[in-house]
């Protein structure tokens, strides 16, 4: 730590796959970040998982607190073994979920979540906890999938960007972290221009003039330099990262997506240029969100 304290990776965890894999996640990322770790559990006496206790509150908590210490202590044996080196300290705290690891994101460099976990409905792709907590959380917010056995080999960050202030966030924290996990770092600009020239020509053939649309060749180039500008300066900063950029006509969501395949991390902002700006999270961070098949971040 070079006598330098620093801002922790924190990883919620619950007794799911999908918490195993976000636990390992984290533990790699703080190390190769040299970072320390900060392991959060928060339980809720009440659940249904104990109903014979129901109506005798002391002996509830204790029920529950002693089954929140037993997942600690596992995790915290799983991370002595696996990475002996890492600094780490558990935080486990008696109430809502959300509400602890919101504030635990107040203090944390990046905290790390599984897509899903124990609760909810097995046909949602998205845990409900996992979903406020990376809508509000004062940090950026990693989603872990649960791991298959055909898992690929997974290399390089990818942000999207777009050109609002949002994005630019998001390309911050994409360049801070492929530095420090010595990984390579692709910038991926995805447009779609949806009023095509046949498009308006169905819609208002007595109106349609091929005049009023740039040609691609133009809009490529306005598209490059969208991306060049959005980037100034950030390559200078960390002169260590390997950038690529990539300019694509496709759906942002379907091209992120089809990048979270293979990359070791995806990061989007929380908004951008979407037209859902009413949602805590973009139509684009909330899509890449629910088909991604490996780890996310959102940048608020």
């Amino acid at each position: 730590m070079n006598g330098t304290a620093r801002q922790p990776v924190a990883v919620g965890i619950d007794r799911s796959h999908y918490s195993e894999a976000a636990l390992r996640y984290a533990a790699q990322m703080a190390r190769r970040q040299r970072r320390p770790l900060r392991v959060v559990h928060a339980f809720e006496p009440g659940q249904s998982s104990v109903r014979p206790l129901v109506g005798r509150s002391t002996e509830l908590t204790g029920v529950f607190r002693n089954s929140a210490q037993r997942l600690c202590d596992e995790a915290l044996e799983t991370l002595a073994v696996a990475y002996p080196d890492l600094e780490v300290s558990v935080r486990l705290e008696p109430g809502p979920v959300v509400e602890t690891l919101l504030d635990e994101s107040e203090t944390a460099e990046t905290m790390v979540l599984g897509r899903r976990g124990v609760g909810g409905f097995a046909s949602l792709l998205l845990g409900s906890s996992t979903l406020q907590v990376t809508g509000h959380a004062q940090c950026p917010v990693i989603t872990v999938p649960k791991p298959h056995d055909d898992e690929p080999y997974r290399e390089g960050v990818v942000v999207g960007i777009d050109g609002s202030e949002i994005s630019e966030r998001a390309v911050e924290y994409a360049f801070r972290a492929a530095s420090e996990l010595d990984e390579k770092l692709e910038l991926l600009h995805a447009w779609d221009d949806p009023a095509t020239s046949m498009g308006m020509a169905m819609m208002a053939p007595g109106v349609y003039d091929s005049s009023w649309f740039e040609s691609d060749a133009v809009l490529e180039v306005e598209e490059q330099l969208l991306l060049a500008e959005s980037v100034a300066g950030w390559s200078e900063k960390y002169p260590d990262v390997h950038v690529e950029r990539t300019v694509v006509r496709r759906h942002p969501v379907v091209a992120l997506v089809e990048e979270s395949a293979t990359a070791s991390l995806v990061v989007v902002g929380c908004r951008g240029q979407g037209t859902l700006r009413s949602m805590v999270l973009g139509s684009v961070s909330h899509g890449v969100l629910h088909h991604a098949s490996g780890p996310v971040a959102v940048v608020r």
